[in-house]
């Protein structure tokens, strides 16, 4: 279902705000090894990380093209995106 997800400051989330509500579908969540990958954090029961990424792959829990006008932004971020 829909949940708010907190972000970090990054170009995926450029002109999102916090707390933007996105689609989840499953209730597993992803643990990183290291803690500087985590882009996004929600909470359901737990704080667990909804988004991430190294170097140029980007992961999410939440599914962007369920997510309407939040998921179509970050998308046109995503496509916008050019890599080091």
């Amino acid at each position: 279902g829909w949940n708010s997800v907190k972000t970090s400051d990054t170009i995926l989330f450029k002109d999102l705000i916090d707390l933007n509500k996105f689609y989840f579908v499953h209730t597993y969540h992803f643990v990183p090894k290291d803690v500087k990958h985590i882009l996004s954090t929600t909470d359901y029961f737990i704080d667990f990380v909804s988004s991430i990424r190294k170097k140029n792959i980007f992961g999410a829990q939440f599914h962007p093209e369920k997510s309407h006008r939040y998921g179509m932004k970050l998308l046109e971020n995503f496509c916008k995106h050019t890599y080091d």
